[in-house]
């Protein structure tokens, strides 16, 4: 069984997970979060900057990890959004978005400071605050533009329950084509999934309703707090049914180093 695990990170916990050829044909870094509001919390239309942990997420690091790891394909993510209802996406005027944020993440991905190696980049808005088609014209254009552009190779979309139809799904609808991967994020469903068959259901829906299983990774958040929603053993039992017997192509996780007094950027 050889699968590709995602981890969501602001820092370089990534290089105390296990990493075996045996399990993993990819491994994929999403660095947490690079946002288009500055220190103060005020918008800044499209003008991106991380926020995750810039003297541990290092050129070095990354390096470092890839040669640990020859035999395991490594790729870096940026994930531009929110974790719950702070940063929403909300912008200003759309064309300047646009403008904005593909020069902004172009900076971010090309900078010699940062020099991360990036890959790709993951939509992870879990809060938005503007009509669907303006999410889907924005996002949509600023994926092409970078793909085009040959800044990014890949791109994932990171939908969650209560923004998954009327956003994200549009959005996948308008440029299947450059989208490569669907991280559905399993802990904000609205009801507690309780057990791991319910888990696999609502994989199997949206297998059916709504993106290609073999593009569907499973995503799930480690934080304590998302524990009443759906516990660690339920996913990992419901985690490896889909990989196994749905043939789903990966999962991801949400966890920090807590060996490390760092506030998560939310």
């Amino acid at each position: 069984m050889t699968t590709i695990f995602r981890q969501y990170t602001f820092d370089d916990s990534f290089e105390q997970v296990f990493v075996s050829s045996k399990f993993l044909k990819e491994y994929q870094i999403a660095l947490t979060l690079a946002i288009d509001y500055d220190e103060d919390g005020v918008p800044t239309n499209g003008v991106f900057r991380p926020t995750w942990d810039l003297t541990k997420v290092t050129p070095l690091a990354i390096t470092q990890f890839k040669k640990d790891h020859p035999d395991v394909n490594v790729k870096v993510f940026i994930s531009i959004g929110n974790n719950g209802t702070q940063y929403p996406f909300c912008p200003i005027e759309k064309k300047s978005w646009i403008d904005n944020a593909t020069k902004s993440l172009t900076n971010i991905i090309k900078d010699k400071e940062y020099d991360l190696q990036v890959d790709g980049i993951d939509i992870f808005y879990q809060h938005i605050e503007t009509d669907p088609s303006d999410f889907v014209e924005c996002i949509s254009q600023v994926i092409k533009n970078l793909k085009e552009n040959g800044v990014i190779k890949v791109a994932s979309i990171s939908p969650s329950f209560a923004v998954n139809k009327e956003y994200y799904f549009s959005l996948y609808k308008s440029c299947s084509s450059l989208i490569d991967w669907v991280d559905y994020q399993f802990q904000n469903e609205v009801t507690s999934v309780f057990d791991p068959n319910t888990l696999v259901d609502i994989y199997n829906k949206l297998g059916t309703d709504f993106y290609p299983k073999k593009k569907l990774f499973a995503g799930y958040s480690a934080e304590n707090e998302d524990w009443a929603t759906l516990s660690p053993i339920v996913f990992f039992l419901g985690g490896i049914d889909i990989i196994k017997k749905r043939k789903g192509p990966g999962i991801s996780i949400h966890y920090h180093n807590y060996y490390v007094e760092t506030p998560l950027h939310h």
